[in-house]
């Protein structure tokens, strides 16, 4: 139902501002706990945080040479401009927004909004406009970056400085505006996000592929200035046209929206790719089925060796049945690569890649994990304690995840020498990140039916960074020799001796199962408990 604003004031019905004021309020009052109990465990991930910090800078100044610069500088290699470096993280922060906004509005409503809201009769335009402008605020503010960052990279004049970074903004604004205004049409809705993927995911293959044939990269002119005011005229027109349309999306937009709006805030808050990427993913994709494996190899298994070989299994089946974990994998590559084949990598940015690459690929290794966190029905059919699970479901994860190592390690190797050296360590250093990744899975789901926190975000649980951090503080303190080898330049025998046993401990803390976090798995072992104890 749309009416006039003045309509419902002459009628004596709130206006859609008040309506939110009230709901606002109302959050407030219901929420029984402190927004500062969220944060109440944010000392685990800082002490993680800090040992490795601390490791870091003993170990490099204890490594480094008594005399000269404490890094070695990379051999000569393909180089890629500069202005790349800006150019193509511009692009896809712009592509993977606009795919982002595709997915979940831009203009959305939570369940409890739309149940409250939707039959009311006020005017619907005012009551979404907050919600549709959330998304063009945050195109200006992520465009106005890229294009600032461009502008820095590659210094061309004032007014072609100011002409980049304002077409950036222009640029993101005016994409986030055509997602709303085809929020309501399956098919163009559909070829925008498919566009903003492709772009996002071909920007890492783009970067390897410019530095070996060492194209130059684009220089922004005078031009750039007009363009984007241009731009943004063309923005403003949209922007007027979607505002008069607000009143016109159908329920049922708002609600799908704000469903997979609710569910990827709860997966990004827990760090739940599944979920996630379940969020993320369009529903009007048809299902796909594959056939059934007979696996005859099991059977010419050892009886005690088959359970274990039916979950490695379990996991390798649905990595290869789900092309976008390996694709995950190879894209994660390009950020480290991409890194390292500038003319003169930056130790601060290589590592920083690497690291974000490193925890993508890992990500992607340990779907079978956390579908058994979820639905562990394979687990607890198979006669092997939770351990051990954990620990034959850490194999997959660690194939990976050594191969991924030894192809960074080895262009490491290539560019500041000794080869060998950087392989082993690449070896050493997989299994640690494939642990993280079973963590990580196997971390309890969130409980939101106790107290809440209202929070801008939404009313969250308390204490869930105590989840959050479960797999990513073993990953850092894990990664803490690789790090010092890139700060120095070159491997070291001790930070190899090293290595080893921070991987054996981080592959113990992923297969503990402390008391009282075992998760669903754990609360059917305890209800199997309860339930044999009873007369």
């Amino acid at each position: 139902m749309s009416t006039g604003t003045s309509q419902d004031a002459e009628k004596g019905l709130p206006s859609g501002r008040q309506i939110r004021r009230v709901t606002a309020d109302a959050s407030r009052y219901h929420s029984d706990a402190h927004v500062s109990d969220l944060f109440g465990d944010i000392y685990v991930g800082l002490f993680a945080v800090a040992m490795a910090s601390t490791m870091v800078f003993s170990l490099s100044s204890h490594l480094a040479p008594d005399s000269g610069p404490v890094g070695r500088a990379a051999h000569d290699g393909p180089g890629l401009e500069i202005g790349w470096i800006a150019v193509l993280p511009a692009i896809a922060a712009v592509a993977a927004l606009i795919g982002l906004a595709t997915r979940l509005g831009p203009v959305s409503l939570s369940a409890a909004e739309s149940s409250w809201w939707l039959p009311l009769p006020v005017d619907r335009r005012s009551l979404l406009r907050p919600a549709a402008y959330r998304w063009p605020l945050i195109g200006l503010v992520v465009g106005l970056i890229s294009g600032t960052a461009v502008a820095f990279a590659m210094p061309n004049g004032a007014a072609a400085g100011i002409g980049t970074a304002l077409l950036g903004a222009a640029l993101t604004v005016t994409l986030v505006i055509v997602a709303g205004l085809v929020q309501a049409q399956p098919g163009p809705r559909r070829s925008l996000r498919i566009a903003a993927d492709a772009v996002a995911a071909a920007v890492p293959l783009a970067g390897v592929l410019l530095a070996i044939f060492g194209s130059p990269a684009p220089q922004p002119g005078w031009l750039a200035l007009p363009i984007a005011v241009l731009l943004f005229g063309a923005a403003i027109a949209l922007g007027r046209s979607w505002d008069l349309r607000l009143g016109n999306v159908p329920a049922v937009s708002l609600r799908q929206s704000g469903a997979a709006s609710d569910e990827a805030m709860v997966a990004a808050l827990s760090l739940d790719t599944r979920a996630l990427g379940r969020a993320l993913s369009a529903r009007t994709d048809p299902a796909q089925r594959s056939r059934s494996s007979r696996l005859p190899w099991l059977s010419r298994l050892p009886p005690h060796w088959r359970p274990f070989g039916a979950l490695i299994s379990a996991d390798a089946l649905l990595f290869r049945r789900t092309p976008r974990q390996p694709a995950q994998i190879v894209l994660a590559l390009g950020l480290p690569l991409v890194a390292l084949l500038v003319p003169n990598p930056k130790t601060a940015a290589t590592i920083g890649l690497l690291l974000a690459g490193a925890y993508l690929a890992s990500l992607a290794t340990g779907e079978g994990s956390r579908r058994a966190q979820i639905s562990p029905a394979l687990d607890a059919a198979l006669p092997i304690p939770q351990r051990f699970v954990r620990l034959t479901r850490m194999a997959l994860p660690a194939v990976l995840m050594c191969t991924w190592f030894v192809i960074i390690t080895a262009v490491l190797g290539w560019r500041y020498g000794e080869p060998a050296e950087w392989i082993l360590l690449g070896l050493l250093t997989g299994p640690a990140w494939a642990a993280a990744a079973v963590r990580a899975a196997y971390r309890p789901v969130p409980t939101f039916g106790g107290g809440a926190v209202y929070s801008p975000m939404g009313s969250l649980p308390p204490g869930l960074t105590s989840s959050l951090l479960k797999g990513p503080d073993i990953a850092v303190v894990g990664s803490v020799p690789i790090i010092v080898s890139l700060i120095l330049g070159t491997t070291h025998p001790f930070l190899l001796q090293l290595q080893f046993p921070l991987t054996v401990v981080a592959v113990l803390i992923a297969i503990h199962e402390p008391s009282g976090e075992g998760g669903i798995f754990g609360a059917l072992e305890n209800a199997q408990e309860k339930a044999k104890e009873k007369p």
